[in-house]
């Protein structure tokens, strides 16, 4: 995508623990079916406190949703995609095209 010549990149890749959501991980959207849990990082806030953050991703892809199947929660995971937002409640997530 550009705007005025100018090339807006849009991936990004994250690491951390396998966090599986609870409640509903799994939804449909107009793009098709998904799995849905969250890349887990622990860390320092600013003021020096521990921070956890919780990285929501959708997995659209078969072959992928076999991968994190295959995946237990706290296994070390990278993630490569897209940042979108959901055009129903505009939630932001990372669309998966790699689990590694």
């Amino acid at each position: 995508m550009s705007a005025k010549g100018q090339l807006w990149e849009n991936s990004v890749k994250i690491a951390g623990k396998v966090y599986f959501m609870k409640g509903r991980s799994e939804g449909e959207t107009g793009t098709g079916k998904y799995v849905q849990f969250a890349v887990r990082q622990d860390g320092t806030g600013e003021d020096g406190a521990a921070r956890r953050d919780f990285l929501v991703v959708r997995v659209y892809d078969d072959p992928l949703r076999e991968q994190l199947r295959a995946k237990q929660e706290g296994d070390d995971i990278v993630v490569e995609g897209t940042l979108r937002s959901s055009r129903g409640s505009g939630v932001n997530y990372v669309r998966c095209h790699s689990i590694t």
